[in-house]
């Protein structure tokens, strides 16, 4: 009788879950509908043929930087100073994330059984808290801390690593929520506490995913570092602007494939770390299983090696390297943390918010910032929906084999793989503001030239990340229908998409929360919204409109974060 009512109740849950995500499917088809009416779609008002010279010059440069030895000696000590800010923001990113994943996760404020209704209070005034740095691109808070600490380190730093630290939180939040809830459950039903079941029943299950996203975190870190050289904090990105400005593609070069380099070595040493990672939990999950049956069987004469696996080494140099990096960037950049507490810092951040408070919305009013405001919205949509459409196939072709077939086949499938990451390496390591100044040569002002730029960007990105999530999925499911006479593309589409699409989406939603932010960088090739507003207030000192701009784009991310939460609830 029980079990009739329960899958009574089952059956009439179903087909609103089912309905739930054909709504989210069709709102996010008229979203994209709307974002591409918005942008504009007449060819002759927005193609510039007489601009294709320019972007022809410029990948041109890339097959000839300049390799003066003055030029290398400058891109050496540039890159020095840009791994080291990327390195020391990306250990106060993370520090962050791992306190505000758990306060951002719907398990820590929800109940032992059942969905969340007391604590949703606190879980929406935690993840208020942690939108509002979150809505500020990393440039902003370059901008408003050189006016205070001027030319120090420090703005670098805390420009990475607040509001990555922000991101990183909900990224670990949402990787946290979508552990399976079996083994917390279980221990509270023993009787501990929700959050020591918390930290031992889930963490543990997503310490791979966990220190995947650090290493990716890392290398943007290495990315943001550059595009704060906007703003003069030094390193390679200060360089490529004083390049650009002169138009001098050789040296923007010689930069670039510095930054290339730099994001290709920690983007494999994640992929290596991982993977070893992963072997290593596997071994210490079969060893404990092999004692745990010996001592069941009570068989005397069995020998039971309780010693375990003794680790991997390069885990172990990583995590010196790690170690070790933090204090030599830190002495290598000379950063004093006095500097945050000095007279004059006082002296100027209280000017500084004396100059931008109370905020005003200008000349235009506040109708005026809503349409920029929605600008936004449909820009980051359409890059979103462009580096979508790319990334997704991309990441199939360019993973990596789980095999080590061999023969001709193979081996081109295996180069053709190689070339295709290489493409996302450089899609995704070249900053969107110089993809945003080349689209700009054949593409009027408007929105399609931000969101060409961030679609490339963030082509390159999702199809990094969507690419792990692939080679993280169990591959069984798939070879099992292999076997059982199904072709590979058969197995492809029934086993591995249905498998991945979801954490696909979760990715997607993701990167459009992060493209709203992104958008503030290519405002500066005039693209509407208020990434245009925003630079043009800075230029113009406009603190008090900057920070109007500055709330407009944090109560946008709120509305994108909530709206991204309820589209993974309904993936669950």
């Amino acid at each position: 009788m029980t079990t009739a009512v329960v899958s009574a109740a089952h059956r009439r849950a179903t087909p609103p879950a089912r309905w739930d995500r054909r709504g989210w499917l069709v709102a996010m088809v008229v979203v994209v509908g709307w974002s591409v009416s918005s942008a504009g779609v007449n060819p002759t008002e927005l193609v510039n043929e007489r601009g294709w010279s320019q972007v022809s010059q410029f990948f041109r440069a890339m097959f000839s930087p300049d390799l003066s030895p003055s030029m290398v000696e400058l891109t050496i000590r540039e890159t020095a100073v840009t791994v080291s800010f990327a390195l020391l923001g990306a250990a106060l990113a993370l520090a962050i994330g791992l306190v505000g994943g758990v306060l951002l996760t719907e398990r820590i404020w929800s109940p032992q059984h059942g969905p969340m209704t007391r604590g949703r209070p606190g879980w929406v005034t935690t993840r208020v808290l942690f939108a509002l740095p979150r809505s500020m691109h990393e440039v902003v808070f370059g901008l408003l801390l050189v006016n205070i600490l001027g030319l120090d380190p420090l703005v670098a730093i805390l420009a990475i690593g607040i509001p990555f630290g922000a991101v990183t939180s909900k990224v670990f939040a949402e990787l946290l929520d979508d552990v399976p809830i079996a083994a917390e459950r279980n221990l509270r039903a023993a009787g501990a506490a929700r959050l020591t079941a918390f930290v031992f029943g889930t963490v543990p299950q997503a310490v791979g995913d966990l220190v995947s996203y650090a290493f990716y975190r890392f290398e943007c870190s290495l990315r943001s570092a550059a595009v704060l050289g906007i703003v003069g904090a030094g390193g390679l990105g200060f360089q490529l602007a004083l390049s650009f400005q002169s138009l001098r593609y050789d040296q923007m070069w010689t930069f670039l494939w510095a930054l290339i380099f730099i994001s290709g070595a920690a983007d494999r040493w994640s992929s290596v770390v991982r993977r070893r990672r992963d072997a290593l939990a596997a071994e210490i999950h079969l060893d404990v299983r092999r004692n745990l049956d010996g001592r069941r069987d009570g068989d005397a004469g069995t020998v039971v090696d309780d010693s375990g696996p003794v680790g991997d080494r390069f885990l172990r140099l990583s995590a010196l390297v790690c170690a070790l990096g933090v204090p030599v960037a830190w002495w290598w950049l000379e950063v004093d943390v006095t500097n945050l507490w000095a007279d004059r810092a006082r002296q100027l951040a209280g000017e500084l918010f004396s100059d931008a408070w109370p905020p005003t919305t200008g000349p235009g009013g506040f109708a005026e910032l809503t349409t920029d405001a929605f600008d936004t919205v449909a820009l980051a949509v359409l890059s979103l929906a462009m580096a979508f459409a790319v990334a997704s196939p991309l990441a199939f072709l360019a993973r990596r084999p789980a095999s080590r077939r061999r023969g001709p086949g193979a081996m081109i499938r295996r180069l053709a793989g190689l070339a295709l990451r290489f493409v996302m390496l450089v899609s995704r390591s070249v900053p969107p503001p110089v993809w945003a100044f080349v689209v700009v040569f054949v593409l009027f002002p408007g929105l399609w030239p931000g969101a060409v730029a961030l679609a490339i960007y963030n082509a390159g990105v999702l199809g990094r990340l969507q690419g792990e999530v692939l080679e993280n999925q169990d591959s069984r499911p798939a070879r099992t229908l292999v076997a059982g006479g199904a072709s590979a593309p058969g197995a492809l589409t029934f086993a591995t998409v249905p498998a991945v699409a979801g954490r696909f989406v979760a990715l997607g939603l993701y990167r459009w929360e992060v493209a709203i932010r992104e958008t503030v960088i290519v405002g500066i090739v005039g693209t509407a919204g208020l990434g245009r507003r925003l630079d043009e207030q800075t230029s113009a000192f406009d603190y008090d409109g900057v920070v109007a701009t500055i709330l407009a784009l944090f109560v946008v991310t709120l509305v994108v974060d909530f709206t991204s939460a309820g589209v993974r609830r309904s993936l669950r």
